[in-house]
């Protein structure tokens, strides 16, 4: 391994930054009948086989496929038995380790393809999702009672803290480094992607359709405002109610981090679309 140990140790790099950015904080926390519980999203996605995703075919443009490198640092592993080294690979991402708490280590690489094949709809996964849950409830304080007697509550300072860590954790990845090793992990990558058995088999497009998605997330400016007409909090604004899971997931993790994993992004794609790519 010698002088590659840097390289290969962020192998999947890309793929955990861009779920970092969109999945990996969206969290359906159990409800309970005296306690906060989370907005509403849309109903889980029926997954079959390996209980990954059910293929459909977004609407994404063409983009041309990255190669491999020349003198990759090491063996690329076989997808059925990558699970270690990916695994390995994405927690130690971070130093301190803060990232074994989050990541799943039963089918890695195919949960990530699979949470950014759903990205690429605007959608979230709900199960099989290759991240652990967000600590913690959903955090409101009571803000007024309607004339109907609705309660409204707006997402407090508290909520978007509890995204920080992770948020954190995305801003500093070393982008060159990422997308180099996605370079070197694409194959296997592409080879997940397949499986789904999608008629575009480009995952390249799909990682930067997937990230367009979190980008066009809409800003919203004041408090956010919420009600509870059952267990679960929704927005109470229709317009953001009816907003992509995607979405809806970028305005509860707060402004100040949607900001931050925005700017990340940004910067992740640019680099993805200056990679060497077949022609």
């Amino acid at each position: 391994m010698g002088g590659n140990i840097k390289e290969w140790l962020i192998a999947l790099l890309v793929v955990a930054a861009v779920v970092f950015g969109i999945y990996w904080f969206a969290v359906r926390e159990a409800p309970a009948p005296e306690v906060s519980a989370p907005v509403t999203e849309p109903a889980p996605e029926t997954q079959p086989g390996v209980d990954l995703e059910e293929p459909a075919e977004p609407v994404i443009p063409p983009v041309p496929e990255p190669v491999e490198p020349e003198d990759p640092p090491r063996q690329l592993p076989a997808l059925n038995s990558s699970d270690r080294e990916a695994h390995t690979d994405i927690i130690s991402l971070s130093s301190d380790g803060a990232l074994a708490k989050w990541i799943v280590p039963d089918e890695v690489v195919r949960k990530w393809v699979a949470a950014v094949n759903t990205a690429t709809k605007g959608d979230l996964m709900h199960k099989n999702r290759p991240f652990n849950n967000v600590d913690g409830k959903l955090a409101v304080k009571e803000l007024e009672t309607r004339d109907d007697g609705q309660k409204v509550y707006v997402l407090s300072q508290e909520n978007y803290q509890r995204y920080d860590q992770p948020v954190r954790l995305f801003a500093m990845v070393d982008t060159d480094t990422a997308v180099n090793l996605y370079q070197f992990w694409y194959p296997r990558l592409k080879q997940a992607y397949g499986e789904l058995g999608l008629k575009n088999k480009n995952f390249h497009a799909a990682v930067i359709a997937a990230i367009d998605q979190a980008l066009a997330a809409p800003e919203v400016e004041g408090p956010i405002k919420l009600v509870r007409p059952t267990v679960y909090y929704k927005f109470e604004d229709e317009k953001l109610e009816k907003m992509p899971g995607l979405h809806k997931l970028m305005i509860r993790i707060g402004p100040d981090n949607a900001a931050r994993v925005k700017e990340k992004l940004r910067e992740l794609k640019a680099a993805l679309q200056n990679l060497p790519s077949e022609q």
